[in-house]
């Protein structure tokens, strides 16, 4: 294994690029990706039970057709075909998943990228790092299989809406920016560059510890605590979560609109997802004298 092996981790490279203390830059980069991972908490369970589907129920349904065949053949018709749609139902989902990531066809360009609870500044950091990783003839994304082997990553898993979770040092949710082609990514990913070359290259500041910091876009934690004690919150129908959560993303939004600059620049209602939901899940828990 080469010395320089773990200093050419995309997370330890970036880490350096977002703030001179690495431990202050660790809980911004992990903040994002733990927004953007509550975020796709459903969605992504469309891609984590689809592949146990298919390599467990259809071949079970396959082989019991099989036999109940030799006794009557009209069930073992209709196991037959329970077998093909056990089998359709987790492809489509994968699909879905996949779409959702890549968009339509194959990654020719990046998609736009997903970055919650993110500063201009740091945006900004990020997408300079991941412009340079998808550079066509550029240095190779590579991770380390069990066995020690390096194993290439292909340039345009970068390009994916969820490229953040690349970043992560959690296995599970940098194997979710992946097709589903049987891969897992259980190791850092890192680069075949030296970390202090691509450092150079990018020109980019890291924040200074006792530094000013950085600009948020928009201010969820304000719209949060002021909705706290809008009396409204009280009309909630608690059992009815998808209208609870549609009403408490539109006050959210009303109150960006009402704080917003001279651009009228409010933050998409997708974005307030991750807000919404922690209000909802603490109106939920709370101890009510009414019972709710």
């Amino acid at each position: 294994m080469d010395q320089d092996d773990d200093a050419r981790s995309l997370r330890r490279i970036v880490l350096r690029l977002l703030h001179e203390n690495e431990d202050e830059a660790r809980r911004e980069l992990d903040d994002i990706i733990r927004a953007v991972a509550e975020y796709i908490g459903r969605e992504s369970s469309l891609y984590t039970w689809a592949v146990p589907v298919i390599l467990t129920i259809p071949p079970l349904l396959m082989a019991a057709s099989f036999l109940v065949t030799l006794f009557s053949k009209t069930a073992g018709n209709i196991l037959y075909g329970a077998a093909l749609l056990s089998l359709l139902i987790p492809l489509c989902a994968l699909w879905k998943w996949g779409r959702f990531q890549y968009g339509r066809g194959w990654l020719w360009t990046p998609r736009e990228a997903l970055y919650l609870n993110a500063s201009d500044e740091t945006i900004e950091t990020l997408e300079k790092f991941f412009a340079y990783i998808q550079r066509e003839g550029g240095p190779k994304a590579y991770y380390r299989d069990r066995k020690g082997k390096k194993r290439y990553l292909d340039r345009h898993y970068s390009f994916g809406k969820l490229r953040v979770l690349l970043l992560s040092k959690f296995g599970p949710f940098r194997s979710l920016c992946l097709l589903p082609d049987g891969k897992r990514i259980s190791e850092a990913i890192k680069i075949e560059a030296d970390a202090d070359d691509i450092i150079k290259a990018l020109n980019v500041k890291p924040k200074k510890p006792g530094g000013p910091g950085r600009n948020i876009k928009y201010a969820y934690i304000e719209a949060a605590f002021d909705l706290r004690g809008d009396p409204r919150l009280d009309t909630l129908d608690l059992n009815d979560e998808a209208a609870a959560m549609r009403s408490i993303t539109d006050w959210l939004l009303e109150w960006f609109q009402s704080a917003a600059n001279v651009s009228a620049d409010v933050p998409d209602r997708k974005l307030l997802t991750p807000y919404t939901r922690k209000i909802f899940n603490h109106l939920k828990n709370r101890p009510s004298l009414e019972g709710r």
